[in-house]
């Protein structure tokens, strides 16, 4: 049983923590349950203490109630004179299991007199319990989508999160990305927050922000006035479920195709020694955004104000060997165009955004082969690019979407690529896809990561994460799984992303409400506009008058702060309109509240993306039409290596998980 509180506590008042402990043995469902309380991080108000007297008193109460107690709290450190927030975990005899210190600064709350472990090579300890196997991200640390990913890797099953909130637009973006850190990681997540704080002997209210989130995307939150939100973990489902290769985020990522990235944003961190004190964190965070800006800058005229159109067509599949897959490309690049007719030529228009496989939908279900994508792939340059560009350079837009592409450096190799094309009419923007269904074996396109060493050789490193110079701004894509691995919209931004448009196809069912939220986390985390275009509907035979329901349609703007701006509220043939300001986003990117962005220095976390961990990379090196990838063999080797290594616990009922294969 894990229980979560927001009644505030101080380093300075441990023993007043007494009460509270007893009352929280009511919460147990069995009087046998190991016990967990959680609490939030502890008041700095008034002179810190010494960690080792605050840490023995706290491991005297864990004894005294043979309970775990975590929670985080600042505290001067053995040899410092500054404090430092110290995560924390005692087991039942009082010993300390977990000493987890925070990475990024206090800077949701406007910095405090302490300081932090930025740029420092993390540990990332978790230990196992009869709960689970636990690990710690103190505060603003769980919005990092890297660190939560470390602490996955290094076993964690259970994410504690002790914290403090505050109500701003971005709110509820916080408590969704908590939600996100879950289910992106086949973990459990719970966080505490205090209701209230002291300062300078005023009492200050606080949002309730403590919650329980699960990996089936389900969540508790506590109420304003409640003491105590309890919740159960189910280890033993969650141990069964990260042994199915499908949708296994820890499984599928291709870690080290991010490190070399991951290097490149170190050089960029500034090297001076880390402040002490509110007013030099403050001085840091004005410095930070100042050469972010710097780096980011716009090269040439820009326009700030504009409307994008997010575009919802419905594409009409090339399944038959008989079909002519020119003549349905040439239907659907029509009828995409026909959607906008009009409004593209609007005086404040600008950009406008189509789906994934809007030309030439999925490839057909039952053919899917490397093949048969190479026939119904397009070229860049070609016929659509061209007719794509005449429509561009005819009503001044720009124009964003995705296709299966063909590309004659790579022979027999299909892409799933996303492409800008500009008002001009000159194709300016390519990005190849770098996660996808292709790791299960039955969408045989091909990644980056796939011929990684070919890639990079053939285009460098940087053409993995290209980002487009524009007058509307710095312009970025990513196609539909891209989304669910933070790290490729957080490469993005690195390099200067303001506006990514989301290419996707993901189709209607349950699962469409992480995948929301996965992308609301995405704009809040990464202070950048994401345009979901999706395609309204799809017809499986191209002669059909009735689309499936396998699309649906829903078609988002979301807001930089991770808000839905504004949502296409049906299925079928639509578009919205949406007007962006870059130049509140920029604003934005100002305020050091909002911006996580410059407090995420891959010190901390690349050592781990280093390892022998995630999908391999190159492991289609080899013939391109004979796919590696089928029947989910190379997830099942990484599970196996997972399994042995302890990055997964096996469970104790045997499972497996078979597979239908010839998809």
């Amino acid at each position: 049983m894990l229980v979560m509180t927001q009644q505030p506590w101080s380093a300075d008042a441990v023993t007043d923590l007494d009460g509270l402990l007893t009352a929280a043995q009511d919460e147990r469902k069995r009087a046998d349950d190991p016990l967990l309380v959680l609490l939030p991080l502890g008041d700095g108000n008034g002179k810190p203490k010494a960690e080792g007297g605050t840490f023995k008193a706290l491991g005297s109460l864990a004894k005294t109630h043979h309970t775990y107690i975590a929670g985080g709290v600042s505290v001067l450190p053995k040899g410092n004179k500054t404090p430092q927030t110290i995560g924390f975990l005692f087991g039942p005899d009082g010993k300390l299991l977990l000493r987890t210190p925070k990475v990024t600064p206090d800077y949701l709350t406007g910095f405090s007199d302490t300081t932090c472990e930025l740029g420092k090579k993390a540990k990332f300890p978790t230990v196992k319990t009869p709960l689970g196997v636990i690990g710690l991200l103190v505060g603003e640390d769980i919005f990092q989508t890297q660190l939560g990913r470390a602490l996955t890797w290094n076993g964690a099953e259970i994410i504690l999160n002790p914290a403090i909130e505050r109500r701003d637009y971005s709110y509820e973006a916080r408590l969704n990305a908590r939600l996100v850190r879950a289910y992106e990681n086949l973990s459990y997540v719970a966080t505490a927050t205090p209701s209230h704080v002291t300062k300078n002997g005023q009492t200050v209210s606080l949002p309730p922000g403590s919650g329980f989130w699960t990996w089936t995307y389900r969540q508790l939150r506590i109420g304003k006035d409640e003491t105590f939100l309890a919740a159960e973990a189910d280890i033993e489902t969650l141990r069964i479920r990260r042994q199915n290769p499908y949708y296994n985020p820890p499984v599928h990522v291709r870690a080290n195709l991010y490190v070399k990235g991951f290097d490149a944003v170190k050089e960029q961190q500034p090297k001076r020694a880390l402040p002490k004190t509110k007013a030099g964190w403050i001085k840091e965070a004005d410095l930070r955004t100042v050469a972010q800006a710097k780096r980011n800058a716009l090269i040439g005229p820009r326009e700030d104000n504009y409307d994008v159109l997010v575009v919802q067509p419905e594409p009409r599949f090339i399944q038959k060997r008989t079909e002519d897959p020119k003549a349905i490309i040439q239907r659907n690049l029509e009828d995409a165009l026909s959607i906008t007719e009009r409004a593209a030529s609007g005086p404040t228009t600008r950009l406008l955004c189509y789906p994934e496989f809007f030309l030439h939908g999925q490839g057909g279900y039952g053919r899917r082969t490397p093949a048969t994508f190479e026939r119904i792939a397009i070229s860049f340059p070609g016929p659509e690019s061209d007719q794509l560009g005449e429509f561009c350079a005819k009503n001044k837009v720009y124009i964003a979407g995705s296709a299966l592409e063909k590309d004659p450096k790579f022979p027999g190799r299909v892409f799933n690529c996303a492409f800008i094309i500009n008002d001009s009419g000159d194709l300016i923007h390519r990005y190849r896809k770098i996660h996808c269904a292709d790791v299960w074996g039955f969408f045989p396109d091909c990644t980056p990561g796939s011929i990684f060493t070919q890639y990079v050789d053939t285009f460098g490193y940087d053409y993995l994460f290209p980002v487009a110079d524009t007058p509307l701004g710095k312009l970025a894509t990513m196609v539909c799984f891209d989304h669910t691995v933070g790290e490729t919209a957080r490469m993005l931004v690195h390099k200067g992303a303001e506006v990514i448009i989301h290419c996707t196809s993901d189709p209607h069912g349950a699962d469409r409400l992480p995948w929301e939220l996965t992308r609301q986390t995405r704009g809040f985390e990464n202070t950048a506009y994401i345009l979901a275009p999706r395609n309204g509907g799809e017809y499986l035979d191209p002669d059909s008058v009735h689309p499936s329901v396998l699309e649906r349609g829903h078609s988002r703007i979301i807001h930089f702060d991770g808000s839905v701006m504004g949502e296409i509220d049906t299925a079928g043939r639509a578009f919205m309109s949406g007007s962006l300001d870059l130049k509140e986003l920029r604003r934005a990117r100002q305020d050091t509240a909002m911006n996580s962005l410059i407090w995420d220095d891959p010190g901390a976390y690349s050592s781990v993306y280093a390892k022998d961990i995630g999908m391999p990379l190159d492991v289609w090196a080899g013939d391109p039409y004979v796919n590696p990838y089928t029947g989910y063999k190379q997830l099942r080797d990484v599970l196996e290596r997972y399994n042995k290594t302890g990055v997964y616990q096996p469970p104790e009922t045997e499972v497996d998980f078979g597979v239908r294969t010839g998809i």
